[in-house]
C-alpha cells in the first residue's frame, strides 16, 4: 500500500497515517517532512537533534554505501539496549542475526535508498516454541539526501514492544522467527 509519493511539495497527510498507531514514529515522520520543507527528502545538514530530544533514544543514523551497504554512524541508547549491543561504526550486513531477517531488514533499507522514499515496517518477533508473538518491532526508515537526488543516509526510529520481561531481558542477540505485518511505502 503506497501512502503518498513525497514528491516536491508533499504534505503530511493524517489520514494516510493511520496505519502507524506509534505516537513517536509518525512525531519524526512529520518532522522529516517539515525539514524537507517541499523538497523530495532533507539533507542530514536540516536535521538537528535538538528539536526532537524525546525520540533520541529510539533513532539510528545510517550510512548508505557503494554495493548496497550501510553502516550505523550513530545508535540511540534504547536501541543498543533493545538490540544488546552497540553496533555503531558496524555495517548492518554484519550485525542483523540470521539470514533470514537480515535479508529482510536490508531489503527495507534497499527499498528506501532506492526509492527515496520513506519505508514504514512492524515485525512480529515470535516464540521458538509455539511461535507465538514475542515482541513486535515498529520500524520507519526516512531517507536523507545530500545533493537532494541520491540517499546518502537514512534516519531510522524502531519502536520495541514486548509481551513480558523475560522476553526483553534476552535483547535482539539471536535470531527469532519473525514476519513482517505492515509494509509502506510513504
Amino acid at each position: 500500500m503506497r501512502w503518498c509519493g513525497m514528491p516536491d511539495g508533499a504534505t503530511f497527510d493524517p489520514d494516510d497515517a493511520l496505519t502507524i498507531s506509534e505516537p513517536r514514529i509518525l512525531e519524526l515522520y512529520a518532522y522529516w517532512q517539515r525539514i524537507a520543507a517541499g523538497r523530495g527528502m532533507p539533507s542530514r545538514k536540516d536535521f538537528d537533534p535538538t528539536d526532537i530530544p524525546r525520540l533520541l533514544p529510539h533513532l539510528m543514523l545510517v550510512d548508505v554505501l557503494p554495493g548496497d551497504r550501510y553502516r550505523y554512524r550513530l545508535i540511540g541508547t534504547e536501541n543498543v539496549h533493545e538490540h544488546g549491543v552497540d553496533a555503531t561504526g558496524r555495517y548492518v550486513d554484519e550485525v542483523v542475526p540470521g539470514l533470514e531477517y537480515k535479508e529482510h531488514v536490508l531489503k527495507l533499507y534497499g527499498e528506501c535508498a532506492r526509492e527515496r522514499r520513506p519505508v514504514y515496517s512492524e515485525s512480529e518477533f515470535l516464540s521458538p516454541v509455539g511461535f507465538k508473538t514475542e515482541r513486535l518491532l515498529k520500524v520507519l526508515f526516512l531517507p536523507l539526501s545530500e545533493d537532494g537526488e541520491t540517499v546518502n543516509m537514512v534516519l531510522v526510529i524502531q519502536i520495541f514492544a514486548f509481551v513480558g520481561y523475560a522476553v526483553r531481558a534476552r535483547h535482539f542477540l539471536h535470531a527469532p522467527p519473525h514476519r513482517e505485518v505492515v509494509h509502506n511505502a510513504l
